[in-house]
């Protein structure tokens, strides 16, 4: 059923998985954006006596469905949350999680919020829209008041992940040599992990989550990897399949340059596998917090590697660098003032004496970022500082990927030019792989929903095949 504003698909037995990808079918057979089709989910479709579908009782669904739905005019915060995470299922009852953002959106999604709202809670991500812009009574956290002028807050995970990619790139090239950037967005990865995979209490969603983060990660290295390798042949078939630290290796520079990706698709690949026991599941639901310090705990014994797992570059393998991802993950976690100073003692106690030699500097970077994770949410901003931070922190993994294959040609002419060409060139790549991820990974949703209506005796598709704005489908 069409209007001037959406189609709206009626689907049966349609999870808010599989409404996704019959949004996403229907996008492509129409020609129509994603965010212009609204899927209705029912348990069965309407039947007439002789067992067909009643296409007018369908119709009649539709029609009450397009008719409830708001739109952007009159819900400016639903509107917003269904413009930036592609959503058409919007309600006042929604939240980020809720919606499936994940640590890829919530840049983006953090700054557009704060700038509307003038006030972001702290726990923005799990609160439905209607609480966020409730009345000072009906919450905790001051009324939304939109704020004018350039002054914002930036959220601090933010902050850490735009000023980290530019000391990784920075330090590189180098314009200046202030390491310790990567070691500090291992701790912003494992804070990011906790808030937005783990909100979801339902073991199979948190699952989904995890493998389309892998995904989102892993398909974008692997390609870009396997093109430094033909341009540059710098690299072997270990490092396209983002296996080199599961291997003895020299000391080369090359074969090392990936590591960051690899600890994250392994810590990724490693969790998924512990949260699918159910008892492990049900243990993390019940008490987060000491669940995360049992993490932590399991990272120290690596971080010091008393059976020598770690190969030549001590503090760049997985097993050692895991404490950093579950000291984020702990972060947050915490609740209490008791339970912050307490990971701040293992921080100041632990990080000491990573790296080799004497490295006060880095190791100062990376204690002073995990601490500003644990007791600043948010840091004063102004309105031009948010918008680059937020470029910079949503394209961080591919400007890390991308930018040992562009300053070199730069370096030795200018290493200031060296570093805005390599960031720039990975804003670009970010946003080329996002889509192409985000496409590839709905086709393989929209296969499996494919299989998963055949196997149920369903027509392969929604009901309807003829796609023509403002007819019945």
């Amino acid at each position: 059923m069409g209007d001037d504003d959406a189609l709206t698909v009626v689907a049966a037995s349609t999870a808010g998985a599989e409404a996704t990808a019959v949004r996403r079918l229907v996008s492509e057979g129409c020609g129509l954006p994603p965010r212009a089709i609204r899927v209705l989910p029912v348990a069965e479709l309407p039947r007439l006596a002789s067992g067909k579908t009643d296409y007018e009782a369908v119709r009649r669904l539709a029609r009450d469905a397009s008719a409830s739905a708001p739109s952007p005019g009159e819900d400016d915060l639903c509107a917003l949350y269904a413009e930036i995470l592609d959503r058409t299922d919007v309600t006042e009852d929604s939240s980020f999680v809720s919606l499936g953002g994940d640590s890829l959106s919530y840049v983006e999604m953090s700054l557009r919020l704060e700038q509307a709202l003038g006030v972001l809670p702290a726990d923005w991500h799990t609160t439905p829209i209607r609480r966020l812009r409730a009345p000072e009574t009906e919450r905790r956290t001051p009324p939304a008041v939109p704020r004018r002028g350039l002054r914002r807050s930036l959220e601090t995970g933010i902050a850490l992940r735009a000023v980290g990619i530019v000391l990784v790139v920075g330090s590189h090239i180098p314009v200046f040599l202030v390491q310790g950037g990567a070691h500090v967005l291992l701790g912003v990865a494992g804070y990011n992990f906790a808030r937005f995979h783990l909100s979801v209490g339902e073991r199979r969603e948190r699952l989904r989550r995890m493998g389309r983060s892998i995904a989102r990660i892993a398909v974008p290295s692997m390609v870009w990897i396997a093109f430094a390798l033909l341009l540059t042949r710098e690299y072997d078939l270990a490092n396209v399949v983002l296996a080199n630290s599961l291997f003895e290796q020299d000391n080369s520079d090359p074969e090392w340059r990936y590591w960051f990706v690899e600890a994250l698709v392994y810590f990724l690949a490693g969790l998924a596998v512990l949260l699918a026991i159910p008892w492990l599941h049900r243990a993390e639901r019940r008490t987060p917090f000491g669940f995360a310090l049992a993490l932590v705990a399991l990272g120290l014994v690596g971080r010091y590697d008393p059976w020598g797992l770690a190969h030549v570059r001590f503090h760049l393998s997985p097993t050692v660098v895991f404490f950093l991802f579950a000291l984020g993950w702990a972060a947050a976690r915490a609740r209490t003032a008791g339970q912050r100073l307490g990971l701040t003692a293992v921080t100041l106690v632990t990080v000491p004496g990573l790296f080799p030699g004497e490295q006060t500097l880095r190791t100062s970077i990376v204690l002073g970022g995990l601490v500003l994770l644990l007791w600043v949410p948010a840091l004063p901003s102004i309105d031009p500082v948010n918008r680059l931070a937020g470029v910079l922190a949503g394209s961080s993994l591919y400007i890390y990927l991308t930018h040992f294959q562009v300053y070199p040609h730069l370096r030795d002419h200018s290493p200031v030019a060296a570093l805005l060409v390599s960031l720039i060139c990975g804003v670009a790549y970010g946003a080329m792989a996002t889509r192409l991820t985000a496409r590839l990974l709905s086709s393989l949703q929209a296969g499996a929903l494919m299989a998963s209506l055949s196997s149920r005796g369903m027509p392969g598709a929604p009901v309807g095949s003829r796609c023509r704005y403002g007819r019945t489908h």
